[in-house]
């Protein structure tokens, strides 16, 4: 019986830790898989990867994950393993979605970015300013695509753009299930309804003036010294400047250039319009912002409220699919005969450095010489490129070793408040067992 598409999850009574010990299943993905041992890599030390992740579920550091490597173009290495929750109902399988979260930067909006490039459309230099009017006139107008690529714009870390949702007039709030928050009427309602369309979950939605009151909360919003500070804004203006030049949703021009031809049948944007929720892994049991689950709906709060197709977050997927985006990127924008970048755009966007030498154009970067904030192990080389997601998700391209490595969990599940994942470094743990299994 599949229970995936309900809200059984927040009324299970919460198992014992050791019931779900014995509950670690295994989904072996074994179509178009080649051995290790073809490509000069060892089984043996492939293996390893299961003790790490089976360690990291029993230790509810997650309660399920899909694990890609490919070497060459060629998947050695493809499972699927726990649960979608803690009560051990619904195995992961390879056609489960997850939130990919901050990992949405590079393998949705960058993609985007790119293709602007490369179409002639913009450039590195042209001020943000030129395309976003609400920018004009503001300490803002003068910080340039690339700054915003860079995480160099001076802009903050993050909007909380939810904030200009409540109220603190009891006399004219409403409460959408949430016991902490009080939500202005005017700007929320819980049926869709005129000029109400714009779902952050379910039965929740938002005025559709709601995004330019965002955009405009980003010009208000103090600008600081233009050093490196990853920030998430940086990458909702770039996906504004997407919608700008292209005259259409973001969304809709990567499912036209990319999504579609590439046949990334389980790569979405606001999933639930094409998906069924039971092919989708949960977030959250509740946060702070929604009642009830969270399944479908992007957990990032600012891409929630920018009406779940944002830059810095909003996209699901399966690991095959985001695999196959950075196959593309990896074979220099081409992939199955057909080119979607060129070459010279791929080589620009993956290997100029900024000036701190924290990051590529949108994509993270090993940063050897300081292990402590260093997000990749110790044995990947620096021409590594990717990124990394709240969720729990990741993406490591390695153009020397010709490797593409994908993590896909929902670690956040139950809920975030420790990052368990992160404390047993479960994700560059297997990224080094990867590098083992190529030493002779």
């Amino acid at each position: 019986m599949d229970h995936a598409g309900n809200n059984s999850f927040a009324q299970a009574r919460k198992p014992d830790a050791s019931s779900f010990m014995g509950k670690v299943t295994v989904i072996q993905n074994t179509s178009d898989r080649y051995l290790p041992e073809d490509f000069g890599m060892s089984s043996v030390t492939l293996a390893r990867i299961d003790s790490i992740v089976k360690d990291g579920i029993k230790a509810r550091a997650f309660p399920g994950c899909q694990v890609l490597v490919t070497k060459e173009g060629k998947q050695i290495y493809n499972k699927c393993f726990g649960y979608y929750t803690y009560e051990a109902i619904q195995e992961v399988t390879p056609t489960t979605m997850y939130d990919l979260a901050s990992l949405s930067k590079t393998t949705g909006t960058l993609l985007a970015i790119m293709k602007l490039y490369d179409n002639g459309q913009i450039k590195l230099t042209d001020k943000a300013s030129r395309y976003l009017s609400f920018l004009r006139g503001t300490d803002k107008a003068n910080i340039t695509i690339k700054e915003l690529l860079f995480h160099e714009s001076g802009l903050p870390g993050d909007l909380s753009c939810y904030r200009l949702a409540t109220t603190k007039d009891k006399s004219h709030a409403i409460h959408m299930g949430c016991t902490n928050i009080q939500y202005n009427k005017d700007w929320v309602s819980q049926i869709p309804r005129a000029g109400y369309t714009s779902q952050v979950s379910d039965s929740f939605y938002l005025h559709n003036r709601f995004h330019q009151e965002a955009m405009q909360m980003i010009a208000n919003t103090r600008l600081r010294s233009k050093t490196y500070l990853y920030s998430s804004v940086n990458f909702m203006l770039l996906k504004e400047i997407v919608d700008e030049v292209c005259g259409l949703p973001m969304d809709l021009f990567l499912n036209v250039e990319f999504y579609t031809p590439m046949k990334l049948n389980h790569m979405a944007y606001l999933p639930l319009i094409t998906h069924q929720k039971k092919v989708i892994a949960p977030t959250f049991i509740k946060d702070f912002l929604r009642n009830g689950v969270l399944q479908g709906y992007v957990q990032d709060p600012d891409a929630a409220f920018l009406g779940g197709v944002a830059g810095n977050a909003g996209l699901f997927a399966t690991a095959s699919d985001v695999a196959t985006v950075y196959q593309m990127l990896l074979n220099n924008g081409e992939m199955d005969g057909k080119r979607y970048l060129k070459e010279e755009t791929c080589r620009i966007f993956t290997t100029t450095t900024s000036k701190s030498g924290r990051r590529y154009l949108g994509f993270d970067k090993p940063v050897p010489a300081n292990p402590k904030f260093n997000p990749c192990c110790v044995s990947a080389p620096k021409e590594v490129y990717g990124h990394t997601g709240y969720t729990g998700t990741c993406c490591w391209v390695d153009p020397v070793n010709s490797l593409v490595y994908v993590f896909l969990s929902n670690r956040t599940y139950p809920n975030d408040a420790v990052n368990k994942l992160a404390k047993m470094n479960i994700r560059t743990r297997i990224q080094e067992v990867i590098y083992q299994s190529m030493k002779k």
